[in-house]
């Protein structure tokens, strides 16, 4: 390879970083956080190529688009999944000043290779929601430096998180139920446990209980995967494996659209028969009838913090938190009714 020809793709490429990580390197930006193995490599491979960045290319590097990736561990509904698309929407305007690109990166893996994901898509900045506990490939990441944002918790994980108090969202959903004096409460989680959000959820639902004083029962509880028919058999199986719960929580409202369902065809009724409620409060959730009680959570808004979290660290400006929830409310509808006192 010629010197002429060697660019910074060509040394993101064999030490497998990303061009920004590269560039951060060469032109040894201050306030950035890049593990010595990393640095050295990159220097090295720069030095045997015979590539150094000048004055131009950082010029035309400054006017270059970049590339965001949001990827999202949930492929099966990310086009039709309306928390995904409020993000995006809280995302748009803020890549949008920036002339940033955003590009979706639906992933089922349990362990990703997220350095092979960047190289790929030829990525500048990662975001990543519904991150998994049990995903070894996020600590790969961040021990190589990469530009970041995790939209949700991963506990033990040295990288920047935007969320809510997923435990006390559910907390209060649940709580709100069991004040209507229902004693039989039903959990549907959204997804499997790996999943910090659910697992959070499912603490807030036993926080509730035992606030409460009602003892926990394990056979009122079921897994779902984030689809509406995912929520739709794991209500039928509640209804079919005893009596019927009083009152339903169900993890997203994608869960309780299914769950709704089941429970009509079953011949029952909400609120009379089952009080339900969800979680997200998306945008369909209040023109259902009844229209649906939902823990409102700020999609948008966590998009618009991931977003500008992950500018500020591709830019090498002021770092953000490196941690930021953001406050959640109960909207109260037509789906949940005080419990009958028995006779």
């Amino acid at each position: 390879m010629k010197k002429a020809d060697v660019s910074s793709a060509d040394v993101a490429r064999l030490c497998g970083v990303s061009r920004t990580t590269v560039s951060f390197v060469l032109n040894n930006t201050p306030g950035k956080s890049i593990p010595l193995e990393t640095r050295n490599k990159i220097l090295e491979t720069a030095r045997q190529l015979g590539y150094s960045p000048d004055v131009e290319a950082r010029n035309v590097a400054k006017r270059t688009r970049r590339t965001i990736g949001l990827v999202i561990n949930h492929s099966d509904s990310i086009y039709s999944d309306a928390y995904i698309l409020r993000l995006i929407e809280g995302m748009a305007p803020v890549f949008n000043k920036k002339r940033c690109a955003l590009v979706l990166v639906p992933l089922r893996q349990r362990r990703a290779d997220y350095p092979g994901i960047i190289r790929e898509y030829g990525l500048d900045g990662l975001m990543i929601t519904n991150a998994r506990a049990d995903d070894e490939g996020l600590r790969v990441l961040t021990e190589l430096g990469l530009p970041c944002v995790v939209i949700g918790t991963v506990e033990g994980l040295d990288a920047y998180q935007v969320d809510i108090d997923n435990e006390t969202a559910a907390f209060d959903v649940c709580d709100y139920l069991l004040g209507l004096g229902h004693r039989r409460l039903a959990l549907i989680a959204h997804a499997p446990l790996s999943y910090f959000a659910a697992e959070a959820r499912l603490a807030g639902y036993r926080r509730a209980l035992e606030s409460r004083g009602v003892a926990y029962d394990e056979n009122l509880v079921r897994i779902a995967d984030f689809t509406e028919v995912s929520g739709y058999q794991a209500m039928r199986s509640l209804l079919e494996s005893g009596p019927a719960p009083e009152a339903l929580f169900a993890g997203n409202d994608a869960i309780a659209y299914g769950a709704i369902q089941a429970i009509y065809d079953s011949g029952l009724r909400i609120p009379q028969d089952i009080s339900v409620a969800g979680f997200d409060d998306d945008f369909p959730s209040r023109f259902l009838r009844p229209a649906l009680t939902s823990l409102t959570l700020p999609a948008a808004a966590l998009g618009e913090h991931a977003a500008a979290a992950v500018i500020s660290l591709l830019e090498g400006g002021e770092k953000p938190a490196r941690r930021t929830v953001l406050p959640t409310i109960l909207s109260i509808r037509e789906s949940c009714r005080r419990a009958v006192p028995q006779r």
